[in-house]
């Protein structure tokens, strides 16, 4: 038993149960260190043998020590644990050439596992000297920022309570910021810890993100969604700093609907802004969302009357009940549902547009007597594809493209459309010549052409011009047939 005197932090272990004299960087076993000296070098030598399976252990650890059930106070000292990290870096290090990709999962791996280590040390201190000394530990020794410190301590506080993730975190089987996502999810909201789990092994970040939110959503009854979202605008925050270089950081949290507002009128502005710039000198997009919340913010316009706010459409979508003449199951594009309350807040300033859809929610008819898409149209694809079919990004930052092309005789009808991002749809698809490829169960995927026919659509040559080339070099047409799209020299930012 230790006393109160005696230091948390002193126990510190940063890798999982092992026998302390072995070292399996590079599958090596060195003989033991004498007590309290540094292991820099691995097998004996100056270059550490790295022939080792990618799913081996890389380092060692002192025994009963492991990320999350802390550690004997029989551990390594110190400047053995700076030994073996030596080592563990060093052997990393030596993984070059063909494995490469071997080393960052490596590191990706290691990465988790110390971050379950620094979740478990941080809220073994928090118990004991309070949240205050630990968020202090962690700005005056680590140098973190005083609101990182702090998220810090929160994060550890709460892994605690979901034993799956912290022991899937400790395995490295997940990633820190997966299990971020899972710990702010479950303070709010029941969660299916495994169900997740399952999710964040084989998902990245950002398609992970959708994935809790989208269970989240699923898991809100409609009787406590009122609570929840009284909640979620007490934690409303928003601040703006100064950098070190003089640049300024902006950043906010807002509730869904607030937030759903806010993207809604920046992406209104930022395509006001497009439509003002120099075609030959173009913004990149986080460039013109930065100059949107400027006019917005400041009400200065590209050469447009600000003095009134800007008309935007936020998107809600909601069930008729023919029986109860009722709305029902109000909710968000991406899918949040709307409490009562919110959705009576909208309708009192909102324009009803009407659109039919079948019973699996297909649009029955909105025209296709012109080139660009309605917006009737552009709202019907944000509720049906939510955003790029490609990758995911958000129905923001995607441009409705004909999946037949119109030079091609495609006409803008809503099932010849779908939703692309700009990287998708223009660097994939016009500069790198890909074929957008409808699956039979609905998906999409990129199919791309030969190198040369790639080159012809960069070179900027017309659809018949990258046929011939690849025809010219490789002995067969390239994506001439109908249906598949190839290269425009259009470049609307809502449509092609």
């Amino acid at each position: 038993m230790r006393s109160l005197g005696e230091p948390p932090m002193a126990e510190l272990s940063l890798f999982s149960n092992q026998t302390p004299s072995t070292t399996e960087v590079g599958g090596a076993t060195p003989a033991a260190a004498p007590s309290g000296a540094p292991r820099a070098a691995v097998s004996g030598g100056t270059t550490p043998n790295t022939e080792c399976p990618s799913d081996q252990r890389v380092a060692p650890v002192p025994p009963a020590a492991s990320p999350t059930g802390g550690s004997g106070r029989g551990g390594l000292s110190s400047v053995e644990l700076l030994g073996l990290l030596d080592a563990l870096v060093g052997g990393l290090g030596g993984l070059g050439g063909g494995r490469l990709e071997e080393c960052l999962r490596l590191v990706g791996r290691c990465e988790a596992r110390l971050a379950a280590v620094k979740a478990d040390k941080i809220a073994e201190l928090a118990r004991w000297r309070g949240e205050a000394h630990a968020a202090g530990v962690l700005r005056d020794e680590l140098k973190q920022s005083r609101g990182g410190a702090k998220r810090d301590v929160k994060f550890a506080e709460r892994l605690g309570d979901l034993p799956k993730t912290a022991k899937a975190l400790a395995a490295g089987d997940v990633t820190p910021q997966a299990a971020r996502a899972i710990a702010d999810a479950a303070a709010h909201t029941p969660v299916d810890e495994d169900e997740l789990l399952g999710a964040a092994e084989t998902e990245p970040g950002d398609v992970f993100a959708r994935t809790v939110r989208d269970h989240v959503n699923e898991r809100t009854a409609a009787v406590d969604l009122e609570e929840r979202r009284r909640h979620q605008r007490s934690r409303r925050e928003a601040n703006i700093k100064q950098e070190s270089d003089g640049m300024y950081k902006l950043f906010g949290t807002f509730d869904p609907l607030a937030g759903a507002r806010i993207e809604t009128a920046l992406a209104a502005m930022a395509k006001q802004l497009w439509h003002a710039e120099d075609p030959k000198r173009r913004s990149t997009p986080a460039q013109r969302y930065a100059d949107a919340l400027e006019a917005l913010i400041t009400r200065q316009g590209a050469g447009a009357d600000t003095a009134k706010a800007q008309r935007t459409t936020l998107v809600v979508v909601a069930d008729y009940d023919l029986v109860t003449d009722q709305l029902a199951d109000a909710r968000l594009i991406d899918g949040t549902p709307l409490a009562p309350s919110e959705l009576l807040k909208i309708a009192l300033e909102a324009d009803i547009l009407p659109a039919l859809f079948d019973s699996k929610g297909q649009p029955l008819w909105l025209g296709h007597k012109c080139r660009t898409a309605s917006v009737a149209q552009r709202v019907a694809l944000a509720i049906r594809d939510k955003g790029c079919v490609i990758c995911g990004a958000a129905n923001s930052y995607c441009q409705a493209h004909h999946v037949i092309h119109w030079e091609d005789g495609g006409p803008t009808d809503i099932d010849n459309l779908c939703l692309l991002c700009s990287d998708c749809h223009h660097k994939q698809i016009h500069e790198l010549g890909a074929d957008l490829i409808r699956q039979p169960d609905g998906t999409y995927r990129l199919e791309h052409p030969p190198n040369l026919a790639g080159l012809a659509s960069r070179n900027g040559q017309t659809r018949t011009a990258k046929a011939r080339t690849a025809k010219a070099h490789t002995g067969k047409a390239h994506a001439g047939k109908r249906g598949r799209p190839g290269h425009r020299t259009a470049n609307h930012p809502l449509q092609c």
